[in-house]
């Protein structure tokens, strides 16, 4: 423990020496970068320490927030408000713990309350226009729960209007519904909707589909122009076999096209007109050029004999009765032939009945997104995405596609038309992926910098404060064995001088070596003695 003592002393006195020897100016420059150093070494262990934030719920109502704030106080989750007060932030390794303790505290963002949260305990004393709006409020929020399970939905929240029952049937009002939609990525599928629809209105009594209207965050109508379809009992099956050829055919386009264009940047809109009502045509060919003989009919007559024929001068007298005249014979013969041939062309009869549903024009149209190709650094590195229109040719080339897909028939009518325009929802996902590698990559660079500083700080440290005392403290045994050489006291040093050897013996007197290393180092000089002192009280 002395030696242990004795080392830090020593230390300490050599600092002080050393400190002691320095001028103003470099004082006061060494404790502003000891100063610095140490500031910019506790900086770097506090943001290396700090915890990293993961977000817990996004796009919360103040409620919502309001809610979630207060559980996680009361269970000591550390938690970060982000700016706006909608987005709440806990620690990456704590998010699952924490969900879960929201939903065992019945806290969950966008649910609402249920028939267990409102009728778990019973109460007196209710009445009945209490129990109508608990209920109310409890199928609202079992409702939401429901629509949010489905994977496009993050939340979503449901109001219903529930008129009281009329004694008159001829008096009731209709009930209706309106729902809003917090969706995932800003893009659902029209199946998904009608699905919506068909939960809503099957799970409240006397409302139809018709009476359901469905609406995003950003306030756009989803239901519009499907509710009358979607109607159950009101839905004509011609019209619905019409709307699911469409779909399919549209489908299949679309599965096609993205192969080339990729994923979600087309969109083809089908239109068929059908005939389903139920038609017999006949139809009679004749050919000009193949004709028979139908019928034919020819008729011989001739005959022979003679009479007479009156002769005389015209007049009254030859006409008169008691005339006579003379009368000229004469021999006459009569040949009379008549053919009568009927002819017909040929002739083919054909009946013909049309199938219900049969296609008698297509209209197709597609809407392409512009082509966007990632912009790479010489490195590989992504830097976003590019923006460029499809050319004609190449435009060419997919209605091309499109004509063999949908069995493009020039004869009935049919129609298409391929169009280019960049599309926001698929501008709004690049962003945001760009906006998320940018904060990884922000965040990667953050870290390096981090513990690259905190390595440079560590290693300033060494160089400049330990490695030095630690060249001192080195330097020290040399010193000490020429001191232990010297008399402990004034006599001994007198006594000893005879005995002080030659200096062709030791090279240079002891003295003459005191004297040098006083020269050469006063400082370390006085340290080493003021030590001898105090090691001879």
């Amino acid at each position: 423990m002395a030696d242990q003592a004795n080392l830090i002393s020593d230390v300490r006195l050599q600092f002080q020496d050393f400190f002691g020897s320095l001028s103003l100016g470099k004082r006061i420059t060494i404790l502003a970068a000891l100063g610095v150093i140490l500031a910019g070494m506790v900086s770097l262990i506090f943001i290396a320490n700090r915890p990293a934030w993961a977000p817990l719920y996004s796009n919360l109502d103040p409620g919502d927030a309001a809610r979630v704030v207060e559980k996680l106080q009361e269970n000591q989750i550390a938690y970060l408000l982000a700016p706006g007060g909608r987005t709440i932030m806990v620690e990456p390794h704590l998010v699952d713990q924490a969900r879960l303790t929201l939903a065992r505290e019945k806290v969950v963002p966008g649910s609402g309350v249920g028939f267990m949260d409102l009728f778990a305990t019973p109460s007196l004393g209710e009445t009945e226009f209490q129990q109508n709006v608990k209920y109310r409020i409890a199928q609202e929020g079992e409702l939401a729960r429901l629509i949010s399970t489905l994977d496009a939905v993050r939340s979503a929240k449901v109001s219903l209007a529930l008129p009281e029952k009329s004694l008159f049937a001829e008096n009731q009002e209709e009930t209706t519904a309106s729902v809003s939609l917090n969706l995932a990525n800003k893009n659902i599928s029209r199946d998904q909707v009608e699905t919506v629809l068909h939960l809503v209105a099957g799970a409240v009594e006397g409302l139809s589909p018709r009476s359901v209207r469905i609406t995003d965050q950003s306030g756009k109508l989803l239901s519009a122009g499907m509710s009358d379809e979607s109607a159950s009992g009101n839905m004509d099956d011609n019209y619905a076999y019409k709307r699911r050829y469409e779909k399919e055919l549209a489908a299949g386009i679309i599965g096609q096209l993205e192969e080339v264009v990729g994923q979600n940047r087309v969109k083809v809109n089908v239109s068929a007109h059908m005939r389903f009502d139920h038609q017999t045509i006949k139809e009679e060919l004749i050919d000009p050029d193949q004709t028979s003989v139908v019928s034919e009919q020819t008729v011989d007559e001739s005959s022979t004999g003679s009479r007479s024929i009156p002769v005389g001068p015209a007049g009254v007298t030859t006409n008169l009765p008691e005339a006579t005249g003379r009368e000229a014979a004469t021999v006459s013969e009569f040949v009379k032939k008549n053919s009568t041939r009927n002819y017909e062309s040929s002739r083919r009869e054909v009946f013909k009945e049309s199938a219900s549903g049969e296609v008698m024009r297509l209209s197709v149209s597609v809407l392409l997104d512009n082509k966007r190709p990632q912009i790479l650094d010489e490195d590989g590195n992504f830097l976003g995405r590019d923006n460029i229109r499809w050319t004609e040719a190449e435009k060419e080339v997919i209605e091309g596609l499109v004509k063999a897909a949908m069995g493009f028939n020039d004869t009935r009518g049919d129609s298409i038309f391929v169009g280019n325009m960049p599309f926001e929802k698929a501008a709004e996902q690049d962003k945001t992926l760009e906006i998320e590698q940018a904060r990884i990559r922000n965040q990667f660079i953050l870290d390096v910098v981090r513990y690259v500083s905190l390595g440079i700080a560590i290693v300033a440290l060494i160089m400049l404060v330990i490695r030095p005392m630690v060249q001192r403290l080195a330097s020290k045994p040399a010193d000490l064995d020429l001191l232990m050489g010297l008399p402990a006291t004034i006599g001994e040093l007198e006594g000893e001088e005879l005995e002080i050897p030659t200096e062709r013996e030791s090279g240079i007197p002891p003295r003459e070596k005191i004297l040098d290393l006083a020269k050469q180092d006063p400082l370390k000089t006085a340290s080493l003695i003021r030590n001898w002192l105090r090691d001879t009280r």
